[in-house]
């Protein structure tokens, strides 16, 4: 399902609990292509800011108690946020709304904010998650990355040889003096007001760009460093992807930016953009898959949402073949009478030669059609539906002699017959594209909708013990129970790109001359 970002900072409201069971190969392709980040680790510097307290904690403190690390890991998370706050530097750092407050409400000389993190005080405590933000979010990331490692003598991470122990030792470096200051608050549980400025150059932002640190975490993102591994080098190919936006576009672009010019090979303006290099064709390939892909579950997503929507209107429920009399004929009507067979309806779309484009049947217009028809406010309409269908003839029409590479290059997208992906799918229309409309409509609906919503409900209070069911079905009748809204995955670009800029390889016209020169070095 998608992700959006945590509690400690400003987010996307999220919503939905992928009701069709599609969101999960979205989920498992952007987890490939951009491995050692997620949509929770913010800043860049948090993974140095790791590695150092690790390494100092496994050189000065040794206490292999999980306790005693998990208190000192509080305190120094809590610490670092006011720091950040008192500087004005707190986007993407955890507890930066306690650190708010604990500054506003605290005495003019010192804060004792271990109180707020030692979770015995009664107090209310900076995060709940008892590993803070390194739990939560870093831990794992950071763990994949390369950087930190666990022993099988203890439960306490430690730097990994070579290039952990490096980022730890420049981080070091890069913070001078202001190491002891944080060491000695995080001891004592205190920090004076005035010791929160001296502490500023261990901040998020203040990465010195010819440093030792920063050019450790590019080689590390880039996979530039000892025996890089698969997941390092799709990482890095996919960060080269963003770089070659950026560069393409001539601006430090969001993670639209990129979805979309991977997608569309062409820029918002409608210009066609030079192909992707013959090495990183396949990695830009598998995005415009993952993109076509998370387009298609929102398709169904809104097929739902209108399914939803007409049962809604009768409170006692109706059976499923008078569900689909009501709901079949209003799409068919929106599309056209004239269109008798599914192939029909691909031929009469032109494809647009920009998917980015504000073409009246773009991918990109008919996917803003769908997400504002289908939203949480107000009831769907076969409109939307029909725009719904429209995108899926789009999305066929322009990948079904693409659907074999795909299975072969892609194989997360064929692995299971319980998991359905843009794969599955399209080989559904495929093979009725000669069936009457209204036939293919009712088999679309019943099997691939109304159907696998409650096989993935099921699935989830058997496995879970969690109860998702959006529809009812009881003495030969369905009623809705609650609405959903269709919701694109979140594929960890944002935090991506924000680790770009932060170690300075974008900028907002562009690229920096050490973002092209990594790009030109590929």
């Amino acid at each position: 399902m998608g992700t959006g970002h945590p509690e400690w900072t400003d987010r996307d409201e999220k919503s939905g609990l992928d009701p069709l069971g599609m969101q999960t190969t979205s989920v498992a392709l952007y987890q490939r292509l951009l491995p050692g980040i997620s949509n929770v680790t913010l800043r860049v510097r948090y993974y140095g800011f790791y590695v150092w307290l690790a390494d100092h904690y496994a050189r000065s403190i040794r206490n292999t108690s999980v306790d005693a690390w998990c208190l000192f890991l509080r305190r120094a998370e809590a610490l670092y946020a006011l720091v950040a706050q008192d500087d004005g530097d707190a986007r993407g750092v955890a507890g930066s709304r306690w650190a708010k407050r604990a500054l506003q409400a605290g005495s003019r000389s010192g804060i004792t904010f271990s109180r707020y993190t030692d979770r015995q005080s009664g107090k209310p405590q900076y995060l709940k998650q008892k590993f803070g933000a390194f739990g939560a979010a870093y831990g794992s990331q950071i763990e994949e990355i390369g950087l930190l490692e666990y022993l099988e003598t203890h439960e306490i991470p430690v730097p990994t040889r070579d290039t952990g122990e490096r980022l730890a030792k420049a981080f070091s470096a890069a913070i001078g003096r202001a190491g002891k200051i944080f060491l000695d608050a995080v001891k004592d549980g205190v920090v004076q007001r005035s010791e929160l400025k001296r502490m500023a150059s261990m901040l998020p932002s203040a990465i010195t760009k010819d440093s030792d640190e920063c050019q450790l975490y590019r080689d590390v993102l880039f996979g530039h460093v000892r025996d890089p591994d698969a997941g390092a080098m799709r990482r890095s190919s996919t960060l080269r992807l963003v770089l070659l936006t950026a560069e393409n576009l001539g601006y430090w672009p969001n993670r639209w930016d990129v979805r979309w010019r991977l997608y569309s090979s062409h820029n918002s303006s409608g210009e066609l953009l030079p192909a992707v290099p013959g090495e990183a064709e396949p990695h830009a390939f598998a995005w415009l898959v993952y993109h076509a892909n998370d387009m298609l579950q929102v398709c169904y997503g809104a097929l739902l949402k209108y399914v939803l929507d007409v049962l809604g209107g009768s409170p006692s429920g109706m059976s499923v073949q008078r569900l689909l009399t009501n709901v079949i004929p209003s799409i068919t009507s929106e599309i056209g009478q004239n269109l008798p067979t599914w192939q029909h309806l691909v031929d009469s779309i032109e494809i647009a030669d920009n998917a980015w484009s504000e073409e009246a049947t773009s991918e990109c217009t008919l996917l803003e059609a769908i997400t504002a028809g289908a939203s949480d406010v107000g009831l769907s309409t076969s409109e939307c539906a029909a725009n719904a269908l429209r995108l899926l003839a789009v999305l066929y029409g322009r990948f079904k002699e693409q659907l074999e590479r795909a299975r072969t290059e892609l194989p997360v997208l064929s692995r299971s017959i319980y998991l359905p992906s843009i794969v599955s799918e399209l080989e559904f229309f495929k093979a009725r594209s000669e069936e009457p409309i209204a036939q293919l409509l009712s088999c679309l609906l019943r099997e691939r909708i109304i159907e696998r919503h409650l096989w993935v409900a099921i699935q989830k209070l058997r496995m879970q013990g969690d109860y998702t069911f959006l529809i009812e079905a009881d003495d030969g009748k369905v009623r809705m129970r609650q609405k959903d809204t269709p919701t694109l995955t979140n594929p960890r670009l944002t935090p991506a790109i924000d680790f770009l800029v932060d170690i300075h390889l974008m900028v907002e016209n562009g690229l920096t001359a050490a973002g092209k020169n990594i790009l030109e070095a590929a």
